[in-house]
C-alpha cells in the first residue's frame, strides 16, 4: 500500500503546473547548454586548424634543411658505389667472356642439327582424342 502525504492540502494541479514548469526549466537549460557546447566546439576546431597549419608551416621549412643533410651524406656513397661497380662489371665480363663463348659455340653446334619430327605419329593421336571427345557426347546424350 501506498503511503499517503501528511500535508494533504498540495493541490494535483499544483503539481501539474510545477511538472510543466520544471520541463520548460529544463528545455531552457538544455538549449543554453547546447548553445555553449557549439561554441566550445568551434572553438575547439579553430584552435586546432591553427596548431595544424603552425605544424605544418615548421615541416615544409625543415624539409629543405633535412633533404640538403641527406644529399651531402648519399653523394658521396653513390659516387663509390659507382665505382666499384664499373669495376666489378668490368671484372666480371673480362673473366666470364672466355665462358660465354664457348656457350655460344655449342649452342651453334646444336642448331644445326634439328630434331625430326613424326607427322603421322601427332595426326593419330589428335583423331583418337577427337574420337574419344565424340563418344563421350554420344553417351552424354
Amino acid at each position: 500500500m501506498v503511503k499517503q502525504a501528511k500535508n494533504s492540502s498540495v493541490d494535483p494541479r499544483d503539481l501539474w503546473l510545477a511538472g510543466l514548469g520544471m520541463v520548460s526549466l529544463s528545455r531552457k537549460q538544455a538549449a543554453k547548454v547546447y548553445g555553449t557546447l557549439v561554441a566550445e566546439g568551434t572553438q575547439f576546431r579553430d584552435s586546432a586548424n591553427q596548431r595544424i597549419d603552425a605544424l605544418s608551416k615548421q615541416a615544409r621549412a625543415n624539409l629543405g634543411d633535412v633533404k640538403a643533410k641527406v644529399e651531402a651524406a648519399v653523394d658521396p656513397l653513390l659516387s663509390r658505389v659507382n665505382g666499384v661497380y664499373g669495376t666489378v662489371k668490368g671484372e666480371l665480363e673480362s673473366r666470364l667472356s672466355p665462358v660465354v663463348a664457348t656457350f655460344s659455340k655449342k649452342k651453334a653446334k646444336s642448331a644445326r642439327k634439328p630434331a625430326a619430327r613424326k607427322p603421322a605419329a601427332a595426326k593419330k593421336a589428335v583423331k583418337k582424342v577427337a574420337t574419344k571427345a565424340r563418344g563421350t557426347a554420344k553417351k552424354a546424350a
